[in-house]
């Protein structure tokens, strides 16, 4: 049986049982995850529906999700700016390379890391970034540091969040930021739809599942010091009232989506 990765307990009750899957709460801290992980070995060599090319990641892209994630990756790079951060930046997770190429092309010094061959392939062939297939583990033995790291939808995936995040720790120089993104369990959408494991929090992938005080408690164990940001990406595409609602939602924590800037002590 799989122990609570947040405080190692083993006494849970059942949140929500989806097919084989089963996501449980833990009785003694809280935390939220899914009890009976599957083997990771092949699965996220078909986590990237890879249907597009390069030079269909544009503002005007004749695919519709493409032109929304090429918007939020500079919101995302905005944000970067605006709290300062600067320097050397590891995007963990980098997938097919799109946050990257947007922060390239606004100037960091970037380089990425994914377990996805086939992601990877598209990243340095697509649009020739700097990207590798290494572990957490593998870059602190090389004694890499960076000034940012971000990790847009990835911590949702570590088995071991604790773990994994003191790592990144280790990897990310004094002063430096290191900015966090993840679906929110306790989100209205999750809420109330019907669909639950469209478009987020599919156990078949996803390890933890956060609300922003189990994130930010999770966080802390890590070593760092944290702060919820409250960002919802502008999609003028969904009409005002749409945008209207994300903003009245996040200041709730109760958005799709939950942003955190972690700090290192």
């Amino acid at each position: 049986m799989r122990e609570c990765p947040d405080c190692g307990e083993t006494v849970f009750k059942l949140k929500i049982a989806e097919k084989q899957f089963k996501i449980v709460k833990c009785k003694s801290c809280g935390f939220i995850y899914l009890l009976n992980p599957p083997d990771e070995k092949e699965i996220y060599e078909d986590y990237y529906e890879i249907q597009y090319s390069p030079e269909d990641y544009k503002p005007d892209s004749k695919y519709g999700f493409l032109s929304e994630i090429h918007l939020i990756n500079l919101q995302r790079v905005s944000l970067l700016k605006k709290i300062g951060a600067n320097g050397k930046l590891l995007d963990i997770g980098c997938g097919t390379g799109l946050f990257m190429n947007i922060a390239t092309q606004n100037g960091f010094e970037i380089e990425g890391t994914d377990v996805s061959r086939k992601a990877l392939d598209f990243a340095k062939s697509g649009f020739g970034l700097n990207v590798y297939r290494k572990t957490l583990d593998d870059l602190i033995d090389e004694k890499k540091t960076y000034d940012v790291i971000t990790l847009w939808h990835v911590v949702e995936h570590f088995l071991e969040p604790v773990i994994e995040l003191n790592k990144i720790f280790q990897l990310l120089k004094p002063n430096g930021y290191c900015i966090i993104e993840v679906p929110n369990f306790n989100s209205i959408k999750f809420r109330l739809s019907g669909k639950k494991w469209k478009g987020g929090n599919h156990p078949l992938y996803h390890r933890s599942f956060f609300t922003g005080k189990s994130l930010m408690n999770i966080l802390e164990k890590s070593g760092f010091r944290s702060k919820r940001i409250k960002i919802s990406y502008k999609i003028p595409s969904k009409g005002k009232l749409y945008n209207l609602s994300k903003r009245i939602f996040n200041i709730f924590a109760m958005d799709t989506f939950l942003d955190f800037i972690a700090y290192r002590k």
